[in-house]
């Protein structure tokens, strides 16, 4: 028996580009939009329809939530139970979801039985009732939930952190108990009514497929009627000028501080948004980046520290995110604008950018893995409104990025007086 050679590190080879599988696009009969991606061996779908009905399309961002929520509640032909027995009776998993801008219902089904899952998702897309009984255990569940979060360092800091970063604007919304004991059953009728119409969906398919699966969506979509189109991104305000950049939440009770440091930048599509992803992988993106290694390996500060970009679909913001020991907050500040500060203050050694460079680009790689995950790439390419070819400027861009780069970037974007900062517990 031939012995597998342990002491030997396999070859490395350089990700020169990203050729990613783009889906075929057409229109249903009614106008909906589908992009289907064949691709896989394994007989199995995902389908997943997206709309423009995030939680910043409402004053109350609670009444997007819970419509998400209550759309498998229950509908005119079938109650909760019949509906979830409807999809596991066959294998399938119905998932809801919903973020600031967009809510999507998705199904999982194996291909012979999607001529019976299918129909429970055009069901509770067209027919859904957010009957009395349930509305009321799914708000009462929530407000107990919420109470006990506020008692939570980490929720109370990434709540007030969305708030600050995004006053004035829907993504800013803010909300507490008494939004819960406001909000009106046919607030959630109005909101379904006038976001989930068919019309205003984007129909996304991917997995093993032939023509018989196209005739499926066709006539179990095709033929619904509505008024509505998928909506564009919302316009922002400007950013705020924060008259306290140091907001700090006191919790005498708490053994933890959660830290929340950041500001916004610049939507996905802006050209440095790549060189600004290696910027924040180094300083806290990844097991080995600097924010880990100094607080939780170096000073055991905390169990884990992240920092990252995060998009929307019309902005996104610079974070730093960590909770740690009341008794250490003071010096995991002072250690994280240490790490800040040299960013700004010395050039990235070859060696690190390399490495970082070689890790962001085996993670994409890694996500073009299967039909799910390749439709998924291409969806965020189509809802945040870069061209085929980001992938492409991606890759080109990671490899191209120089140390001069970061420190121009970390000079910019990293100043201390441009950055919020929170502290909820004590310091």
């Amino acid at each position: 028996m031939i012995q597998p050679d342990r002491l030997t590190a396999p070859a490395t080879h350089p990700i020169d580009t990203v050729n990613p599988q783009f889906p075929e696009q057409f229109s249903l009969s009614n106008g909906m939009e589908v992009y289907s991606l064949s691709a896989g061996s394994q007989e199995v779908l995902k389908v997943e329809l997206l709309f423009a009905a995030g939680t910043s399309r409402y004053s109350n961002s609670l009444i997007p939530s819970f419509t998400a929520s209550m759309l498998q509640e229950g509908t005119h032909q079938r109650n909760a139970a019949q509906i979830a027995n409807d999809v596991d009776d066959y294998g399938a998993f119905l998932e809801l979801d919903i973020d600031k801008d967009f809510s999507g219902i998705t199904l999982y089904s194996l291909n012979k039985h999607l001529a019976k899952t299918l129909p429970v998702v055009e069901d509770i897309l067209m027919n859904s009732t957010f009957p009395e009984e349930e509305w009321e255990i799914m708000r009462s569940n929530r407000i107990q939930k919420y109470t006990v979060n506020l008692g939570k360092v980490g929720f109370v800091a990434g709540k007030r952190f969305q708030e600050l970063l995004y006053a004035e604007t829907p993504y800013g919304t803010s909300f507490d108990v008494n939004d819960y004991r406001a909000m009106q059953r046919n607030e959630l009728i109005h909101f379904y009514q006038n976001q989930y119409a068919p019309t205003a969906a984007k129909l996304f398919v991917s997995g093993k497929m032939d023509d018989s699966i196209h005739q499926l969506l066709e006539s179990t979509f095709g033929q619904l009627k509505g008024d509505g189109k998928f909506l564009p991104a919302l316009a922002l305000a400007t950013p705020v000028t924060f008259s306290e950049r140091k907001q700090f939440i006191p919790k005498e009770d708490a053994i933890q501080s959660a830290i929340r440091i950041g500001r916004r930048m610049f939507p996905k599509s802006n050209p440095d948004y790549f060189a600004m992803k290696v910027l924040t992988t180094i300083l806290g993106g990844y097991f080995g980046s600097r924010l880990m290694t100094n607080i939780r390996e170096d000073k055991g500060y905390t169990y884990g520290i992240g920092a990252g970009v995060m998009p929307y679909r019309s902005d996104s913001y610079f974070y730093i995110s960590t909770e740690v020991g009341s008794d250490v907050c003071s010096a995991a500040l002072d250690e994280i604008y240490k790490e800040i500060r040299t960013l700004r203050d010395e050039l990235v050694s070859n060696e690190e950018l390399d490495l970082v460079k070689n890790y962001l680009l085996g993670s994409l790689l890694k996500s073009f893995e299967g039909p799910f995950e390749r439709m998924e790439r291409f969806k965020n390419l189509h809802l945040y409104g870069v061209g085929n070819d980001y992938y492409q400027q991606y890759t080109a861009a990671i490899r191209a990025v120089s140390p001069h780069k970061l420190q121009e970037l970390a000079k910019t974007w990293l100043q201390e007086d441009d950055l919020l900062e929170l502290v909820v517990g004590k310091k």
